[in-house]
């Protein structure tokens, strides 16, 4: 039997039904299949599985493949729709009824519902009674040719259990009795989830089926449909669940994170994929990648865990915000330089300037919005100052007075490296005879109206120096006119 280690290379799948966007919880499924396949040289895919027709929307479709393209999860091939395959389902069970291994089904939805209602009164797991099954041949071909409504059934073989090596978790055996003769076609003529997963895995050359424990009922089906059609199973591997802080399973009925949610955020989507992989014990969480390559390089398939793992936001957003300030500065002021509008005075910046600005704010920032937000500070022509930090600056004029006169020697245009941010810092606090919170707090208010914000000594060379004089004396002219009106 192969292993993560002798089974490669790995042509893994990801097979989202477009009901709905993507959430943390299930795109964390196609992290892990992604970076395994490129961590084995092998072929990462992509399966839309549309077969809900009620629910399937392209909308929901579109999300899908955005939030894919947004964290780089890019399949090797184009993208497969089962509703584009049902040809494909069809043939396979045809095969199947010719050799009595699939029967028709005629039971109402009635008599179905009233079978699981005494199943639960019973206190057993709902499973198909074999009604039909035992039906004579006769009785079935009549009401075939009568055109009754029917879907098709797979029969279960007659064996104990199913058994089979989960890569992951070991030996696994499950009693074949733990459910009944499942429906491989509806009514409809559109497949069950499980026949069209096995058709479409053995059609597209998977050979690692990497999911969520959640599925290995489903395994054991499926394996019985492998044998049944004469097909080669790929191997499997089922890994824990993901769970929030009260120990719930996160999907979309529980309200998980969803994909666009994160983007509206400011996540970063390599902190998304970093974070979502390194829950299954498969990568570290120490190290900054530059990119998903580079995770797939160190993804290391023999630690996934067993168990389950638990989502805490503040861990994620504190990486991204790691993230964030370690990335290339050049990109992050091209996507300022295409997302800010065409007024703002940033696009009149020097390129320079503009990286200067970018690199030395973003300390201060978690996110590109965090850092959007701060950039009115530096391209707006006066700052706005609530009652509190005017009541603290009418203290303060002699610091802003001498600020004013250090300011005074220096070119309008021009702005201050940080030796001569220093001296200016230096002589304005000798003068107005104030240092520490008492020099820098009053400085920092006047200058963004803010008390966070870059290093003062920063602050005062992101700035020109005729705009420092321009807001320190707006503040004075604000004192000035009230004194006067006194």
């Amino acid at each position: 039997m192969s292993n993560f280690k002798t089974g490669g290379p790995f042509v893994t799948r990801f097979a989202p039904s477009p009901t709905g966007g993507l959430h943390l919880g299930n795109v964390r499924t196609a992290i892990l299949n992604h970076l395994l396949a490129r961590q084995s040289g092998g072929k990462f895919l992509l399966r839309l599985e549309d077969t809900d027709q009620e629910r399937s929307t392209f909308a929901a479709e579109a999300a899908i493949l955005w939030s894919m393209s947004w964290l780089g999860l890019v399949p090797d091939e184009p993208v497969r729709h089962q509703s584009l395959r049902l040809h494909l389902y069809r043939r396979a069970v045809d095969g199947l009824v010719a050799e009595d291994r699939a029967y028709p089904c005629f039971c109402t939805d009635a008599e179905l519902d009233q079978d699981r209602k005494e199943a639960a009164a019973r206190n057993l797991p709902p499973r198909y009674s074999g009604r039909c099954a035992r039906m004579s041949r006769e009785e079935r071909t009549e009401r075939l040719n009568r055109g009754d409504a029917h879907a098709l059934r797979f029969r279960l073989p007659e064996k104990p259990e199913v058994s089979f090596k989960d890569l992951i978790k070991g030996q696994i055996a499950l009693p074949a009795g733990a459910f009944g003769d499942f429906v491989l076609l509806r009514s409809s003529g559109w497949p069950s989830y499980n026949l069209a997963v096995v058709v479409d895995d053995a059609d597209m050359g998977v050979n690692l089926v990497l999911r969520g424990e959640d599925h290995l009922t489903n395994t054991a089906r499926q394996i019985l449909l492998y044998d049944a059609l004469g097909l080669t199973a790929p191997a499997f591997a089922h890994h824990g669940l993901l769970m929030d802080t009260d120990g719930k399973k996160l999907s979309k009925r529980s309200g998980a994170l969803s994909i666009p949610e994160c983007m509206e955020m400011g996540l970063e989507p390599l902190a998304v994929v970093q974070y979502l992989a390194s829950l299954s014990g498969a990568l570290p969480t120490k190290n900054l990648f530059a990119s998903l390559d580079e995770m797939a390089r160190a993804f290391n398939p023999f630690a996934l865990g067993r168990g389950n793992a638990v989502m805490s936001l503040d861990e994620l957003t504190a990486l991204s915000a790691r993230v964030f300030r370690a990335a290339d500065p050049a990109e992050q002021v091209r996507q300022l330089d295409e997302t800010l509008p065409a007024e703002s005075a940033w696009h009149e910046f020097d390129p320079q300037v503009r990286l200067h600005l970018l690199a030395s704010l973003r300390e201060n920032a978690a996110n590109l919005h965090e850092l959007r937000a701060l950039l009115p500070l530096f391209t707006e022509k006066e700052a706005r100052f609530t009652s509190g930090a005017l009541t603290e600056l009418a203290g303060s004029l002699p610091v802003l007075v001498a600020l004013d006169q250090a300011m005074s020697t220096h070119s309008p245009d021009s702005r201050l490296d940080k030796d001569a941010a220093g001296a200016v810092l230096r002589g304005t606090g000798e003068k107005a005879g104030a240092k520490g919170r008492k020099l820098y707090h009053p400085i920092r208010l006047a200058l963004t109206g803010s008390e966070n914000g870059p290093e003062l000594a920063t602050l005062l060379t992101l700035l020109p120096a005729g705009l420092i004089r321009e807001r320190v004396q707006t503040v004075l002219n604000i004192f000035s006119h009230c004194n006067h009106k006194e």
